[in-house]
């Protein structure tokens, strides 16, 4: 009986609460200094929140914000996404790749030697995966 009751207490309710929260999950960008698992990490719990609220957030929509917030160092990554096969571009592999992306970025922005151990790093971390790029 008290679950019920503070899970009234907590519901988001009413269509400026549900509008706002659906506004929030598509325009929130990710801060320079958060790691891409606390980004990914934030729009999940946004998307849980919409379904708690009653609005349907579908793979689709979740890929949408979690791509739609990236800073434009993202963009190379983004654009692979736009060529990627539908089948394919599912919210694990979205995921993945920008997991990875932010190993090669972080790695390429630690080494200021041309020694290619980013290009390596992004290498060993794609083959993980099982995706090339």
């Amino acid at each position: 009986m008290i679950w019920l009751v503070l899970e009234g207490v907590h519901h988001a309710a009413g269509f400026a609460t549900s509008l706002a929260l659906h506004c929030k999950f598509l325009t929130l960008k990710k801060a320079p200094t958060k790691t891409m698992q606390a980004w990914i990490g934030q729009i999940q719990a946004l998307g849980f929140h919409l379904e708690q609220a009653g609005i349907a957030v579908s793979n689709q929509d979740k890929i949408l914000a979690l791509t739609m917030g990236l800073p434009s160092s993202y963009d190379a990554v983004i654009i692979d996404f736009n060529s990627t096969p539908s089948d394919q571009l599912t919210l694990s592999h979205i995921i993945s790749h920008l997991l990875n992306e932010e190993v090669c970025q972080s790695s390429g922005s630690q080494s200021s030697n041309t020694d290619n151990s980013s290009e390596e790093i992004c290498d060993k971390a794609m083959a993980v995966t099982g995706h090339g790029g």
